[in-house]
């Protein structure tokens, strides 16, 4: 039940933070039998909540050890199930003195076995710690272990190792998107793998199928290169995007940069004259479109008169509809929100702490919230309306936040139709230059694969 009620409550907070988690593959995860969920892990706490959240059947989560030493965390991974696993890199910091221990996690591997053997989910991150590189670390062997232990071991038939793979568009961002790719999963039973290299070819297949599910780069500049370039080659492949849905799926966007990166050689500067020719361009429309402030997404709207007359009364009419909703929710969470982002300020040493906090703490002191306000309202107008004033508050504040997003964009794209209606060759420009940087990509892609 606390489980239930944690992943409900998460999995709320996450859609208040992030505007969209977007999920491929869906139907690959197995409903029932014993199985291994392995995601990567490039955000901490907040990896956890996103496999929860996707994945429909209940987690036996694992978690460092080191985490016990916190009262509260204790208490609550204690009610909801986290097997504690200590890591070889926490020992030394817990007691400089100890020994290293190789046998430390057997009662935790025994645990695990235990739930595989009553066909339940575990979730593991077999990278052994959250990290922020450009690429898949590499993986521990524990998940192999554990997986060969099971079957072989103690002859558990029907088990899979799901690999999952994470990718965030910006992780510390709020209103930014989540890519969750759901690979293959492996079937233990018809693994033929041989006794003497069993957990290292094991381990070597989750890599594969994990590295094949996220965006993996040498280093960091390559990184940004190539998203930069694959953000904006997505937008020139696109279409006039609706307020609701500013940007092409994150999920075409990683397609594309992944094949911006099978081709990235021929696009690094000085390379060949045309290479630096397109990213000299693509640079230059990016530059243009930032401090223009027009979304990629709106180079190609319509600047008719009557459709600027459609799009006014139709805002207008959903503000007077649904603004009195969203500004329900904005002063029902305005303390709680407001204090949270305060913490996150002030808290955040490192790239995913921004979104930890705002998370978990915004969770905790919203629901507090809650508690005093429902008080209040209870003790002054009774039972009822204390109850429908608690089941208002979360619809409204989800209402708040998507209210924004829209008025936001709302109030770009108005911005970009009087740029529009007070230069007509501007449109004409941009739109010619999304054409171009279209067919030199594709040209260019070509080029780079012939040789």
């Amino acid at each position: 039940m606390l489980y239930v009620l944690l992943r409900a409550l998460t999995g709320i907070a996450l859609q208040w933070f992030y505007r969209d988690i977007e999920v491929a593959g869906a139907e690959r995860i197995p409903r029932r039998g014993p199985l291994l969920v392995a995601v990567n892990h490039p955000n901490s706490l907040i990896d956890a909540l996103v496999a929860v959240h996707v994945v429909p059947r209940r987690l036996l989560m694992t978690a460092k050890a080191t985490l016990w030493d916190n009262f509260f965390l204790r208490q609550l991974f204690n009610r909801v199930g986290v097997v504690p696993l200590q890591r070889a890199s926490d020992e030394p910091q817990r007691d400089p003195g100890q020994r290293f221990d190789p046998a430390r996690n057997e009662v935790s591997f025994d645990a695990i076995l235990d739930a595989l053997a009553r066909e339940k989910a575990v979730l593991i991150f077999p990278e052994g710690q959250s990290h922020g590189e450009p690429a898949l670390a590499p993986l521990r062997t524990g998940l192999a272990r554990i997986a060969l232990q099971a079957r072989d071991g103690r002859g558990l038939q029907g088990l899979s190792i799901l690999p999952i793979g994470l990718t965030f568009e910006t992780k510390w961002k709020p209103r930014s998107r989540i890519f969750v790719h759901v690979a293959e999963p492996i079937l233990l039973d018809g693994l033929n793998v041989t006794a003497s290299d069993a957990v290292r070819a094991l381990t070597a297949e989750v890599r594969r199928r994990m590295w094949g599910a996220t965006l993996n780069f040498a280093t960091a500049d390559d990184a940004e290169r190539v998203i930069g370039v694959s953000r904006i080659i997505a937008r020139a492949f696109d279409q006039a995007r609706p307020l609701g849905a500013p940007e092409p799926p994150l999920a075409q966007e990683v397609a594309i940069a992944r094949r911006v990166d099978a081709v990235q050689a021929i696009l690094r500067p000085g390379v060949s004259e045309r290479a630096d020719r397109f990213l000299a361009r693509l640079e230059a429309l990016r530059a243009e479109l930032a401090a223009r402030e027009i979304p990629a997404g709106d180079v190609e709207v319509s600047t008719r008169l009557s459709r600027a007359a459609w799009f006014a009364i139709r805002e207008s009419a959903i503000i007077l509809v649904a603004g009195p909703v969203a500004w329900w929710g904005r002063v029902n969470h305005w303390v709680p929100l407001r204090l949270t982002r305060w913490a996150s300020c002030r808290w955040s040493k490192n790239p995913e702490d921004p979104a930890v906090y705002e998370v978990s703490v915004g969770l905790g002191l919203v629901l507090l919230a809650y508690v005093i306000q429902t008080a209040i309202v209870w003790s002054i107008a009774g039972t009822l309306w204390a109850a429908l004033y608690l089941v208002s508050l979360p619809a409204a504040a989800t209402w708040d936040i998507r209210f924004r997003d829209r008025m936001r964009r709302a109030a770009q794209r108005v911005q970009t139709y009087f740029h529009y209606r007070r230069d007509p060759n501007l449109q004409r420009r941009l739109a010619s230059e999304f054409s171009w940087l279209r067919e030199e990509a594709l040209d260019l892609e070509h080029e780079a694969l012939l040789k």
